[in-house]
Order: C-alpha cells, then sequence, then structure tokens
C-alpha cells in the first residue's frame, strides 16, 4: 500500500538528524513521474524534476520542507465522459531524496528516498498534518443518489479494493473485480453500472481485504424538468458526480465598452463606374458631412458570458458532504443529460464550469424538514469566441 498524498494540502518531508560538523545544508530532490514506482517511461508528459537546498537553522542537525504545491503541478485533471481517461493523469508517483551537505557540496553519509503517490485531494484542518488514511469508495459518504436511465459511477482505491458487487436488494446484479499492476495510471478505478427501469442497483458493496463496506444507492427517475450532472473533482482526487433534477434558469450577462467615434467627413469621395465603360472612375465629391445612420457612439468588446441556475430536489441529507466538496472544488464540468440529436456528441454537452456561490447553508431533516439545494454555474468561456 502506497503512502498517498493530497497536494492541495500541506505534505511535509523531514530529513533524518545528521550529526556532523561539517553540516551545511541539505540537498533535496524531488522526481515526479508516470508509470510504475521509480521507473521512469521513456516518454513520460508528466516528468518533473526540483532540487532544492536548505540549510538547517541554528544548532538544528535536520530540516523540514512541503512538497505538496510543487508535486500539484504535475497532475492534470481531463474530463470528458471518459472516466479511464481521466484516471491516467490524476495520480503520479512521486521520489524525494535527501542528503547532508559540507559547504563544498560533498555528500555527508548516505542519501535517504522516500516514495509516495500523490493525488490532487485535500485533508481537513482536523485530520492534522499529514494525513494519509485512504478510504475504500472514494467518496464521503454511504449514500448517493443517481439518475435511473443513467450509469452509476463510483471512483474506488484501486490499492485496496478486491471488488465491488451492485446489488437490487439481495440479489447481485453485476461482480466488478480489480487488481493494481503498479501502474499510476489506475490507482483511481471508476466502478461503473448501466441503469433502466427494469435494471438498477440500489446498494454497492465494497469488498476489500478484512472487510466490506455497504453505500446505499437512490435511483431518481424525473419526468417534467430537464435533468443536468455536475461533475466534480472530490477531497480524495477523484471525479464525483452530482445531480440536479428539479427547476433549472439559464442566463446571459453582457458587458460591452463605448468609445465616441468620429464620423463627419470633411471631404468625402464616392467612386462609381465611369458612363462609357472606360476611363478613370467618376467621382462624387461633397463636404462637411455625415451619416445619421452611423454610430457616434460606438461598442467595442461586446460579450457575453451563460450562467445557469440549478435545484438538486429533494435530497437526503447524508449527500451534505458532496455539496460541501463542491463548494471547495476546483474543477467542475456541467453535463446536460437531454437526448442526444443526430450527429451530436457527448463532449458538445460537456461544459467547463465554476461555481458561483461562495457559502453554502448546510440543511439537515429536523431543521428543514425537505432539503433541496440551488446552485448557480458559470460556464468558464465567453460566448463570443476569443481564444488566441
Amino acid at each position: 500500500m502506497s503512502t498517498i498524498i493530497r497536494t492541495r494540502s500541506p505534505f511535509f518531508i523531514r530529513t533524518p538528524g545528521q550529526g556532523s560538523p561539517n553540516l551545511y545544508y541539505f540537498q533535496i530532490t524531488i522526481s515526479v513521474h508516470s508509470g510504475v514506482l521509480d521507473s521512469v517511461p521513456k516518454c513520460d508528459s508528466i516528468y518533473q524534476f526540483y532540487s532544492l537546498k536548505k540549510k538547517p537553522i541554528g544548532t538544528e542537525t535536520s530540516v523540514s520542507f512541503d512538497i505538496s504545491e510543487l508535486v500539484n503541478d504535475a497532475i492534470i485533471q481531463i474530463y470528458n465522459a471518459n472516466y479511464s481517461n481521466s484516471a491516467i493523469t490524476q495520480s503520479v508517483w512521486v521520489s524525494v531524496v535527501t542528503s547532508a551537505r559540507t559547504s563544498a557540496g560533498e555528500m555527508i553519509g548516505t542519501p535517504t528516498t522516500t516514495s509516495l503517490l500523490a493525488q490532487e485531494g485535500y485533508n481537513k484542518f482536523k485530520d492534522g498534518a499529514n494525513y494519509t488514511v485512504e478510504p475504500y469508495a472514494m467518496i464521503s459518504s454511504n449514500y448517493y443518489d443517481y439518475k435511473l436511465g443513467e450509469p452509476v459511477i463510483i471512483p474506488v482505491n484501486n490499492e485496496l479494493v478486491n471488488s465491488v458487487e451492485w446489488k437490487f436488494n439481495s440479489t447481485i446484479l453485476l461482480t466488478q473485480t480489480f487488481s493494481d499492476n503498479g501502474n499510476q495510471n489506475q490507482k483511481i478505478r471508476y466502478a461503473a453500472k448501466g441503469t433502466s427501469s427494469s435494471n438498477y442497483p440500489n446498494e454497492l458493496k465494497v469488498i476489500y481485504s478484512g472487510g466490506s463496506k455497504i453505500i446505499k444507492l437512490n435511483p431518481i427517475e424525473e419526468c417534467k424538468y430537464k435533468v443536468y450532472k455536475i461533475v466534480f473533482l472530490n477531497r480524495w482526487g477523484a471525479f464525483q458526480e452530482l445531480f440536479f433534477f428539479k427547476k433549472s434558469i439559464e442566463t446571459l450577462s453582457a458587458t460591452r465598452e463605448q468609445f465616441n467615434a468620429s464620423i463627419f467627413e470633411a471631404r468625402s469621395v464616392l467612386l462609381g463606374e465611369p458612363e462609357s465603360g472606360e476611363g478613370a472612375c467618376d467621382e462624387t465629391v461633397s463636404f462637411n458631412t455625415y451619416s445619421t445612420t452611423n454610430h457616434s457612439k460606438k461598442t467595442f468588446n461586446s460579450n457575453a458570458t451563460e450562467s445557469i441556475l440549478l435545484n438538486s430536489g429533494f435530497v437526503n441529507e447524508l449527500t451534505n458532504p458532496y455539496f460541501e466538496e463542491l463548494l471547495v472544488s476546483e474543477y467542475v464540468w456541467l453535463q446536460d443529460l437531454s437526448p442526444l440529436e443526430l450527429g451530436e456528441s457527448i463532449i458538445s454537452r460537456i461544459f467547463p464550469v465554476n461555481l458561483k456561490e461562495s457559502s453554502f447553508t448546510r440543511k439537515t431533516g429536523l431543521n428543514d424538514k425537505l432539503i433541496n439545494y440551488t446552485m448557480s454555474f458559470e460556464k468558464s468561456f465567453n460566448l463570443v469566441n476569443n481564444i488566441r
């Protein structure tokens, strides 16, 4: 089992103590790569290398340093409706080598190597420093709503989980097995089960060495409103889906600038064809004129952004952690689940979005009876294409 670090929170490395009187500084190298541990592929698009130096303070014989921000630059988040492709760059290997050095740069003793697996999640304040406890299913609750007719997708830790069983009550509908081949591109696996009105699971059993856990699945069928799916990067560094079932409102917000344009023409020349059809062009000259249909106040840099207000519908309070993680997620996509038109691709229905809310009120069944969350999303691009 790898030591997994979540790169949105600090992760500190402490060098071994070195009592030599010749100690001047510590040399620290950080290597980030794909493939299998300690074996960098020949063509590695993820590979990054950093070399740092740090002096101990006063009489200290070792130093501490945080590697998470450097490592985080190598992790790539891609969502194109193919979760297997997404997993390829969601985990990276990290090798940290530390060595004590003299003022001349000569090594003292032997270097120390630390090997880690990094994912773009985060720890909470109450977890403390260097929190590395890993979930089996990479979601923060044992309850999950999904749209009936859409596949149910749950991320799992491939180093810990042996298999999952999709069940309807006690009947097993599908069993999926997992095995870890050591490559970083499959450390996160996305267990998936298609659903229909006659074949759908209401329970997921996650089986691991020494035990199992149950996730309650709740299928929801929406017959009136257009349903939207939100895909976001959760606190464990995996993609997770949230469905918004009820009323949605789309809005457009425009921005523009203006300046006073000069439309006055002291001398205006209009060219025309000569009557004979040959020779110079005929000229019609006028003085001190302007057109009353031209814009004296000219608009420029006009563009707009699209926003959409979504309602979750009535949800169980066990889903509160999902909405909390959505609020602080740095990667969010919206997908329109309306039936595709002829020739239309799924990609055309996936939009990168930014959550406009900056606060979240945690609701409970005891206080609020029925729980509905309303959230507004802004598409992360302009209506008028200005990508240059």
